[in-house]
């Protein structure tokens, strides 16, 4: 099933670059768009407080680095190389601070182990076609 096509219209993804490779890493980008495609297609089926969350290993990661991800309707976050006894409040205040551009600064000293690489992902707005600009109407 090619999940990237409809993830690509249904979410916004952003990662950090991963610190064993230099480079944003491609197994946690398939996690994400695959947690993205299944969040999506739940959406009909699913209350809008919907949460799955759970680890994995990722796929196709040389280093086999295990995986934390928490998808909701409002947002995909995955934490890559973290231990398990890692604070998941902690994780997301450090996520915050990367990917919110409102968020209040976080000092990843904070955290015992840092994730190696983190990502998320955001639905679109219903109906948002990126080749078309938004216009607003005037006022």
């Amino acid at each position: 099933m090619d999940l990237k096509k409809p993830t690509k219209e249904t979410h916004h993804f952003s990662q950090s670059i991963c610190m064993h490779l230099g480079a944003p890493c491609p197994a946690l980008s398939r996690m994400l768009a695959a947690l993205a495609g299944a969040v999506d297609k739940a959406r009909p089926v699913t209350t809008p407080d919907f949460e799955l969350c759970g680890e994995s290993l990722l796929d196709g990661c040389a280093r086999h680095c295990p995986a934390r991800f928490i998808a909701t309707h409002d947002r995909i976050r995955v934490y890559c190389d973290v231990e398990a006894a890692t604070d998941s409040k902690a994780l997301e205040l450090f996520a915050d601070s990367l990917f919110q551009p409102d968020a209040q600064g976080f000092s990843g000293t904070q955290l015992d182990h840092r994730p190696c690489a983190m990502g998320q992902a955001i639905p679109r707005l219903p109906h948002h076609r990126p080749d078309v600009p938004v216009s607003h109407p005037a006022l």
